[in-house]
């Protein structure tokens, strides 16, 4: 338990940069966590950080060291986990990062619904770009990702896939809401929001205008699809989302969501993965089975 305490000092010092906002998240005092921070040091025979006047980073034995010690803290909360599960607990953490357009009521709905199975099991949910929640899977700081597209990185393992198609969304009263499909071209016609380049669906986006050259001119950007609807509700205008195939219409209140015909083409997966070879706590793993059957089938 001891080792485990100086691995999650380490961690927190390596990833927060800082000494102090270390202590605090570890409520150590910062002469405390700095101590074990130098009998680790010692012990290794190496020193795991730079320490300079604007604070400290890793060195490369520390970032070697910061790889085993994030293991090491996922191997021991799957093991006390698995642990617990054949006690009949049923308690952990589970820890998602999703692309916007997956954090929605339908994933709200799953998570409530294996609460009630298991109410000891919480939930953390962080929502980013298709880059970030795959970089947050492979750095062990998600259990279970769902990005947009493939990933080219190897160590990204599927678990399973839907495909998603482009669509724009627009109000209800919208002249194209009822239509069947709306091309780029009349989208123009209206004012235009557009997600900023983190997300998996702008990059499709691109793409396609890249490929055609035609050239879209948003009066608004953001990674906020909030900020995005907003602005489509108070200007009757248009942004772009990704949406289930065959299930374009499941946009908020008051909006529609009309697939962008020439994308159709474009296609992609939103996938559900995790880190290739890591053991998975046991909620982790049973929530992933859950997904992959409520979420993605």
């Amino acid at each position: 338990m001891q080792q485990l305490k100086l691995l999650e000092s380490f961690v927190a010092v390596a990833r927060s940069k800082s000494i102090r906002e270390a202590a605090e998240a570890t409520h150590l005092t910062s002469s405390a966590l700095n101590r074990r921070i130098l009998d680790l040091e010692a012990e290794l025979g190496a020193p795991l950080f730079d320490r300079h006047a604007r604070g400290i980073r890793l060195t490369s034995a520390g970032e070697v060291y910061l790889a085993y010690a994030v293991r090491a803290l996922r191997d021991a909360e799957a093991v006390h986990s698995q642990i617990d599960d054949l006690r009949g607990l049923r308690r952990g953490n589970v820890n998602l990062a999703v692309i916007a357009v997956a954090a929605n009521d339908r994933l709200t709905e799953i998570i409530a619904k294996f609460q009630q199975q298991y109410p000891k099991i919480a939930f953390s949910v962080h929502v980013a770009g298709a880059d970030e929640v795959v970089a947050s899977v492979l750095e062990n700081q998600a259990d279970l990702g769902i990005s947009f597209n493939l990933s080219a990185e190897r160590d990204f393992y599927e678990i399973a896939e839907r495909r998603y198609v482009m669509c724009a969304v627009v109000r209800r009263d919208h002249p194209s809401a009822s239509k069947g499909g709306i091309s780029i071209a009349e989208c123009t016609n209206y004012p235009i929001a557009m997600a900023d380049r983190s997300w998996g669906g702008r990059k499709l986006l691109d793409e396609y205008l890249n490929r055609t050259g035609f050239r879209l001119t948003p009066q608004l950007v953001s990674n906020s699809y909030e900020t995005l609807t907003s602005f489509v509700k108070r200007t009757n205008g248009v942004c772009f989302q990704i949406r289930p195939e065959k299930e374009y219409d499941n946009a908020d209140d008051g909006l529609a969501a009309v697939p962008v015909a020439e994308m159709a083409r474009y296609a992609r997966p939103v996938v559900l993965g995790s880190l290739r070879g890591r053991l998975l706590p046991v909620a982790a793993a049973l929530f992933g089975e859950t997904l992959k059957r409520d979420f993605f089938a």
